[in-house]
């Protein structure tokens, strides 16, 4: 899941994990979800959602805004690092009772160890903002490891969270989203917790729509991990 590039403050931002030579390419998650996960138009009788799990040995709990519920079958625990995948409570659970946000993004979030001090990883964030503008974090961010595929339209630091909004023009066929897409990195707990929210290219979200939701999920991960730095 990490992918090593000598920074102890960058988690994984490649959307598909690590492209080194050799290295099997796994996507992060199957598409193939996205018709159930963000429709609210699902068939079948009501089933039990999960709106929030721990994960990482129970000291970090992964936690949705409103509306969004954990799709267990595709989340993964594991002891290199762990991703939750988020869809619309409403689509998980096969009721609209359960509720779903009015502009429906994709949300993800992965957690990996070996975050500094809160008040180091706040202050490396300027340098890091620097890093993903460079060929080097570019290439860490594109999907095809190509630096020329991906330009950084965006990036906003605030307190001791960093936005970054991204465009990866590379080949997605087998992943049905709109090319750009919001990411934020902040420290929960000790860990570095990186959040992104993406849109499905069949049901579109507004990019201010999409910030809005992931500023959402950085107020619901801070709210469920109350130990954690806040702005």
């Amino acid at each position: 899941m990490n992918r090593s590039i000598h920074n102890p403050v960058l988690p994984d931002l490649s959307p598909r994990g690590p492209h080194r030579r050799g290295a099997g390419r796994r996507p992060l998650v199957s598409f193939a979800f996205l018709a159930v996960l963000l429709s609210a138009c699902v068939t079948g009788g009501p089933a039990t959602v999960t709106r929030a799990m721990a994960v990482s040995g129970g000291s970090v709990v992964v936690a949705g805004p409103p509306g969004y519920c954990i799709d267990r079958a595709v989340s993964r625990d594991k002891p290199d690092g762990a991703f939750v995948l988020f869809g619309t409570c409403a689509a998980l659970s096969g009721s609209r009772a359960a509720g779903q946000p009015a502009s429906p993004a994709l949300l993800t979030v992965s957690v990996s160890s070996g975050a500094p001090d809160g008040e180091t990883f706040a202050e490396s964030l300027p340098a890091l903002a620097s890093f993903m503008r460079s060929v080097p974090g570019r290439a860490a961010l594109s999907r095809s490891g190509d630096a020329e595929s991906v330009s950084v339209e965006d990036t906003r630091i605030k307190g001791d969270v960093m936005f970054l909004r991204v465009r990866d023009r590379s080949d997605a066929s087998d992943r049905p989203v709109e090319p750009e897409y919001w990411r934020a990195i902040l420290r929960v707990e000790g860990h570095i917790v990186t959040l992104t929210a993406l849109s499905p290219s069949e049901q579109p979200v507004a990019a201010t729509d999409r910030f809005r939701a992931l500023e959402a999920l950085v107020r619901a991960m801070r709210a469920a991990n109350k130990g954690s730095t806040a702005d």
